[in-house]
This record gives C-alpha cells, sequence and structure tokens, in this order.
C-alpha cells in the first residue's frame, strides 16, 4: 500500500511509490488492487492463508447463487450493498473453484486505493490521536456582514466564496437552490450529519466500511472508526477524516442565513462512505458504491479517489475493465459519476492514459514516471473528468520579512522561479492534470501565487491568515466536527454571528475540491430540469455545451530540464518535474469544454 508523502503547497498527498494505480482532494490518488490470475492445482494447498478477494457476478440475478456457491467453497463472504460486487475471504485454491463456477465474472485480488489527503498525513494523525485531542486551530471571531445577499452570510465577506461567484452559482440560486427530489452521493470518507451545516440534508448513510477484512486503518495505524466511536462517543459512521464533509458543504451545506451554504443546498446526499478516517479504500468498495448508487437511482455521485493503471499487466487490466463496467452500467442506469481530475500535473487522454513523462516530484525524492498508465476512475469513459482553477496569481514582491515561510503572504522578486499570469483568474492550478481527456474545469483553488510551497508558494488564505482580509486562494466550506479528535483536515472556530460556533469549517485546494462543483451543478439542472434526470449524457452535454469558453490559460506544464534548486530551501532537483516551466498549456487541454458555468447551463 502507498501512503505517499505530502505535497508541499497542495495541502495534499502524492503516492512517492509507482503504484499500477493510485486525490482530494486534491484530490485523489490511491494505489489500485491486482488481479488475480489463474493458479494450477498445485499452486494452492489447504494450508494457505486466506485473502481478500473481490467477487462480481456475472448477472445481478445470479448474485445470491453466487454469495451461496462461496460460502459452500468455504470463502468468508462481505456483502457490500452493490448488485454484483462482494467480497470474501478465501484461500487462492477457493478463489480458483469460485472464478469457474461459472457464476463470476470476475474474481480478482482486492487492492487497496489511498485518497490524496488534503489534511494531516495518517501518520501524523496516528500520532496525534496517541498523545492528546488535537482540538481546532483557532477560534476567530468574525463580525457579521452589512449587505444582505440571497446567500448564507458568508457570501458577502469579501473574497471568501469566490469559487461560487466565478461559475455563477448566486445567478442560477435565483433559479433553483436544488429539488429534495435530486440526490448527490458522495463517495469518499462519510459525512458528518451532525454537523448544522449538513443537518437534515444527508438523508442515508451507506458504510462499506464495516465489511473490511482486515480494516486498513486499524491494521495500518492501530486506529479504525469504531475504536474512535468508542473513545469519543461519536458515531462510527460519521467522518473521522473530513474530506468527506468539505465535499458534502460545497454541494449541499443549508441555506439557513448561518455560515455557508452549499452550490445546491436543498438537494438530498447520501454518505457512501467508502473509507474510515485514514483515507484509504478496498476496490471491491468503490466498485460497490457506484453499483449502490445506480441501484438506488442516485442521481450524481462524486468521487475524489482516483489513481492510475498499468494496463499491460493482466492483474491491473482485470481491475480497470471492472471501472469500464460499472461505470457503463451506471450511466445506463441514469447515474451520473463525476471525478477529480487528480494532483499530479500530468497530460491525460483517450481512456486516462498519461501522455507525459513524469509527475509533480518533491524534490530530494525518487522521479515517478506515470507515464502510459491509465487515470482511474476519472479517466473511464462516461465519467466526467474536472481539473482545477485557481482564483487569482499574484505579484511578487521587492522585499519578504520571512522568505522560509511555506504559507509567507510575499514571494520575493529574487527567487527563481516566477508565478505567470501575475493578475489573471481562473489559471489552471498548478498541481491539476490536464489533457484531452479533461471534460471540463472548476474551481479548486491554488495557493498565492499558483506555484508549489518549495518555491515559495504563498498562503492558502484566511483563516490561516488574515493578511488579505477573507480572501482564500485555496477554497472554503466546513469539514467534520470530529477532526478536532483526530486533527485530520484543519478546523477552524469561527466566532460570532457570522458561523455556527464550535463547529468546524476549512480553507483546502485540489481536484478534490473541483469535482464536487460540477456534481452540484448537475444536480441543479436535473432539479430546474426534471425531465433531464436520470439522464446522465444529456446533462453531461448541457454542462459542456454551456461552459465558460472566455477564459485563457497560462501555466505551463513541469519542466523536465529545470533542475534547479527550490527557491525556498534551496534543496536540489536531480530528476526535473519539480518545477513548472515551457510553453503555456493549451485552453482545451487545461480546462475541456471550459469553465463551469450553472447559470448559462440553467438557460439551455
Amino acid at each position: 500500500m502507498s501512503l505517499g508523502a505530502r505535497l508541499p503547497g497542495t495541502d495534499e498527498r502524492v503516492s512517492m511509490r509507482r503504484p499500477p494505480v493510485v486525490l482530494g482532494a486534491l484530490v485523489a490518488t490511491a494505489t489500485l488492487g491486482t488481479a488475480l490470475t489463474p493458479l494450477p492445482a498445485s499452486a494452492a494447498t489447504s494450508s494457505a492463508k486466506a485473502e481478500r478477494y473481490v467477487v462480481i457476478a456475472d448477472n445481478p440475478s445470479h448474485y445470491a447463487s453466487l454469495r451461496t456457491r462461496a460460502s459452500r467453497d468455504g470463502a468468508k463472504v462481505h456483502d457490500l450493498h452493490g448488485t454484483r460486487t462482494m467480497a470474501i475471504d478465501a484461500t487462492p485454491a477457493v478463489a480458483q473453484r469460485i472464478r469457474k463456477s461459472g457464476l463470476a465474472a470476475t474474481v480478482v485480488k482486492d487492492g487497496v486505493k489511498t485518497l490524496i489527503d488534503p489534511g494531516t498525513p495518517p501518520e501524523q494523525v496516528a500520532k496525534n490521536l496517541k498523545a492528546k485531542r488535537p482540538g481546532p486551530n483557532r477560534a476567530t471571531r468574525v463580525p457579521a456582514p452589512r449587505r444582505p445577499t440571497r446567500q448564507d452570510p458568508a457570501a458577502a465577506l469579501p473574497g471568501l466564496m469566490w469559487n461560487q461567484d466565478r461559475i455563477g452559482s448566486p445567478q442560477a440560486n435565483a433559479v433553483t437552490y436544488g429539488s429534495s427530489a435530486v440526490t448527490v452521493a458522495v463517495a469518499d470518507t462519510g459525512l458528518d450529519y451532525q454537523h448544522s451545516e449538513l443537518s437534515g440534508r444527508v438523508t442515508d448513510v451507506v458504510d462499506f466500511t464495516t465489511a473490511e477484512n482486515p480494516q486498513i486503518c486499524k491494521e495500518t495505524y492501530g486506529y479504525s472508526d469504531a475504536d474512535l466511536a468508542t473513545w469519543f462517543g461519536a458515531p462510527a459512521d460519521s467522518d473521522w477524516n473530513g474530506h468527506g464533509s468539505w465535499i458534502g458543504g460545497n454541494i449541499a451545506a443549508n441555506l439557513d442565513k448561518v455560515g455557508i451554504n452549499g452550490i445546491a443546498p436543498k438537494v438530498n446526499l447520501v454518505a457512501l462512505k467508502v473509507s474510515q478516517w485514514c483515507g484509504s479504500a478496498y476496490d471491491s468498495e468503490l466498485l460497490a458504491s457506484f453499483e449502490y448508487a445506480a441501484a438506488h437511482h442516485i442521481d450524481v455521485v462524486s468521487i475524489s479517489f482516483g489513481g492510475y493503471t498499468d494496463r499491460s499487466d493482466p492483474q491491473e487490466e482485470a481491475i480497470y475493465q471492472q471501472y469500464l463496467r460499472v461505470v457503463a452500467d451506471a450511466r445506463r442506469a441514469g447515474t451520473l459519476i463525476v471525478a477529480a481530475a487528480g494532483n499530479e500535473h500530468v497530460r491525460v487522454g483517450a481512456g486516462g492514459r498519461v501522455l507525459s513523462h513524469g509527475n509533480f516530484t518533491v524534490p530530494g525524492e525518487e522521479l515517478q514516471d506515470l507515464y502510459g498508465l491509465y487515470e482511474t476512475p476519472g479517466g473511464i469513459p462516461g465519467v466526467i473528468n474536472v481539473s482545477a482553477t485557481g482564483n487569482v496569481v499574484a505579484a511578487p514582491s521587492d522585499s519578504c520579512p520571512d522568505p522560509t515561510d511555506t504559507s509567507a503572504i510575499c514571494k520575493s522578486e529574487d527567487d527563481r522561479h516566477q508565478p505567470t499570469a501575475v493578475g489573471k483568474r481562473d489559471q489552471l492550478a498548478y498541481y491539476s492534470n490536464y489533457g484531452p481527456r479533461i471534460d471540463i474545469a472548476a474551481p479548486g483553488g491554488a495557493r498565492k501565487f499558483n506555484l508549489p510551497g518549495w518555491d515559495g508558494g504563498g498562503t492558502p488564505g484566511w483563516p490561516v491568515t488574515d493578511a488579505d482580509g477573507y480572501t482564500v486562494y485555496q477554497e472554503f466550506s466546513i469539514t467534520s466536527n470530529l477532526t478536532i479528535y483526530t486533527g485530520g483536515l484543519p478546523c477552524y472556530y469561527l466566532l460570532g454571528p457570522t458561523f455556527y460556533e464550535n463547529e468546524c469549517y476549512s480553507t483546502i485546494q485540489g481536484t478534490s475540491m473541483a469535482a464536487p462543483h460540477v456534481s452540484a451543478a448537475a444536480a441543479l439542472v436535473a432539479s430546474a430540469k426534471p425531465w433531464l434526470r436520470h439522464r446522465p449524457g444529456v446533462i453531461a452535454a448541457v454542462l459542456k455545451v454551456s461552459a465558460n469558453r472566455r477564459v485563457h490559460n497560462h501555466t505551463p506544464p513541469l519542466s523536465a530540464t529545470d533542475t534547479s534548486v527550490t527557491d525556498l530551501t534551496g534543496e536540489e532537483c536531480p530528476s526535473g518535474y519539480c518545477h513548472l516551466g515551457g510553453r503555456s498549456i493549451s485552453d482545451r487541454e487545461a480546462y475541456g469544454a471550459g469553465l463551469l458555468n450553472i447559470r448559462a447551463a440553467l438557460r439551455w
């Protein structure tokens, strides 16, 4: 399993191992499992150790029979709420018999995907838990804004909810706030349904992690969500990481005259909890979550897990084929899947194939070349693949008081690596994937100078710092209140009448943050035009044809030849791919059809 390393300047993590398949949010990269190839009878013995496999019925009507057969053959079966997918604990010999039963389309060894966590690395969270409760980062008093809006009061704080303004969300809400007949599922770390901003919005929680064997977080770090629930007296099926709640808040936080509201605050949310606090999930959990959404006529699924598959390996190809099937089945059932494009700043083509060499490399660490691998699930045909844009690119200064600060509010003109397109808005975020496979772009946030932290990247914005007032360069939403126990996503308490006191809000960035904007937009289209519900192809086409094409990108790709030292620490980058450089990425490959424009989409 690849735990990854923090990607300075993104508040996200990138895998430091060359995984067959790996955001986040930032979003999103994990390690996809390997498939089981047929074993000769002599290869398995009665003393072989049981392993976890994902088993796909060849037809939903055969699920019950396949389950019975697997149990009879000695496998321990874990039902995952899917219509065709189950997980089993079995020896290789038993798995082989099930594969040959005629009831299973595929039997593959279950792998693990690791969320690109935009908060604290899980190993640090484990230390926090062992030591003491982390608590919130800060309690900041915020006065009530004077200017009333159609939105919740946070929208009146200048520079805070810039992401909603850029996509025409306030104007779209003049048409509709969404319909309770429409449901968006968040396939993630869960939703904090006890947070006041989500109260009443979460209509169902489906916890796929209860069937984990072994339990990933407990096996790796010593704690499961059930352990945390016992210690701290909160529900195990809530969100102990914070990532899923950020996304849920962006989509549908309550319109209640306090704090923020989501882009579609009247639609319903379903928590498809595929991961516990450490941000890792089995492939079987992701596949089953898509199946569940389709079987239950959920309108949209927002997914910010993802990764890369080596399709030349038959084992990995088997997993890729299952994602192809599940996505196609979901589309036929009327469910639209929206995914984060990933944060490696690589060029992605048809089917998710990576067309550029290298990936965003941390100085001093080994280069991981993703060329020829396939992004999953964002690159899968039928999925809307979303790139991320930033707020505005700030200018450097002739003097900076503390150039060694990774969140410095200024950047020196003497630095070797300078921001491109100073003063320009809606530039492709320096971490975001791009390429022919991008369908559409949406705000994901970026650091103040749209450069990584090791090149003096710049502050995330308020409430991390109030140097620029309420301006946020990354993106602001809620996070789970339970992160005060785990120290996962940063939690800020904001005092005064504007926000819910003693409840968590956070500022982060990533393609994980871009994807829910598009998910919410799709829900608004389905709400305003109910005849388009469960017609995912048409809704996707409406979002694309109405996208803003007047945006122009100046962000360059990764440079393979710039091996210069970093501006912040002076650390060397002998491998290249640590810095940006070269000709700007084209508008088509940066934005796909364009920047999301919900206001225009509702006019179609």
